[in-house]
Formats: structure tokens, C-alpha cells, sequence
């Protein structure tokens, strides 16, 4: 039972990783390198942005829900059906705050991957049929505005639970070191 803990532990760390790592990575740095280098093709630059965030907005970062989820889920039960003694730890001042972060997360996530990135594709085309209209472009911004703040709320939540799981992980170490003395 450790061991099926210590795997759930590694997948749910490594959905984590991928989940905010990618949203710094494409979010950030493949947006500006991409508008940068296509200063001249905004078509073009739009499309490629349109694929590689759709690729990652939907199936990478619903594949790393799952995983999460069924990570916390094999805890959960390891915990109370085991006669092992598994024992999650708390570190922070209120019990459910990790599940929380993560609920929050998953949240915004298909908000953004369901909701937003349909109606930005739908703005989008129309906004490239009818470039002269302002007022699609300012409706674009907005929604890109949103997903921006939106992106920035879960990336926030990653580190905090990239925190949560370290406090949780040092606590384990230190409780462990003292068993064996």
C-alpha cells in the first residue's frame, strides 16, 4: 500500500508539474516568442497560437486532471481502507486546503478549455472575416484578458500546491528520520 501511495504521490506530482509548467510555457514564452516572430504574419501567428493552446487547453491539461484526480482518489481510499496506518499529512492551517487549490484549478480549467477558448475561436474567425471592426477586436482582448488573469489565478494555485506538497513532503522526511532513531 506505501508503494501504490508513493506512485499516486509521483503521478499527481508529475500532472502538477506538467499542468504549470506548461501553462508558464506556452502562456508566456511561446506566446511572445510567437507574436515576436510573426510580427509581420498575425494570421499565421494566430493560428499557430489557436493549435498549440487548444492541444494543451484541452488534452494535456484533462489528461493531468485525471491523473490528479485519481491520485487524490487512491490516497483518499489507501487512507481510509488500509490497515497499513497511511495517514495523510497537514500541514496548513485548514485540513482540506490542498483539495481546495486543486478543486479551484480544475475549476478555471474548464472553464477555459470548454467555455473561453470556444468563444476566442468563434471571435476569432469572425474578427478575421471583418478585420475593420473594432469592436471585435476589443471583444477579443477582453477574452484574451480574461484568459490571461485566468491562467495567472491556476498558476498561482500550481506553486501553492507545488508548496503544500514540499511542506507535506519535508514533515514526512522529518517524521520518518525520527521513527528510525
Amino acid at each position: 500500500m506505501k508503494r501504490l501511495v508513493f506512485i499516486a504521490n509521483w503521478f499527481y506530482l508529475f500532472s502538477l508539474c506538467l499542468w504549470t509548467g506548461g501553462m508558464f510555457l506556452l502562456g508566456v514564452l511561446v506566446e511572445i516568442m510567437v507574436r515576436v516572430s510573426l510580427k509581420e504574419q498575425p494570421a499565421v501567428a494566430s493560428l499557430i497560437m489557436n493549435k498549440i493552446m487548444d492541444v494543451f487547453n484541452v488534452h494535456i491539461i484533462y489528461t493531468c486532471i485525471a491523473l490528479m484526480v485519481l491520485a487524490e482518489a487512491t490516497k483518499f481510499l489507501v487512507a481510509k481502507y488500509s490497515s497499513v496506518g497511511y495517514k495523510p499529512q497537514t500541514v496548513t492551517k485548514r485540513k482540506y486546503t490542498r483539495e481546495v487549490c486543486l478543486a479551484i484549478m480544475i475549476v478555471l480549467a474548464l472553464y477555459i478549455g470548454s467555455v473561453l477558448r470556444p468563444e476566442m475561436h468563434a471571435i476569432d474567425a469572425i474578427k478575421k472575416a471583418n478585420p475593420e471592426n473594432q469592436k471585435l477586436q476589443i471583444q477579443f482582448d477582453r477574452h484574451h484578458s480574461r484568459l490571461t488573469w485566468l491562467y495567472t489565478a491556476n498558476m498561482l494555485l500550481g506553486l501553492t500546491l507545488f508548496y503544500i506538497n514540499g511542506k507535506e513532503t519535508a514533515r514526512f522526511i522529518t517524521k520518518r528520520g525520527d521513527d528510525e532513531q
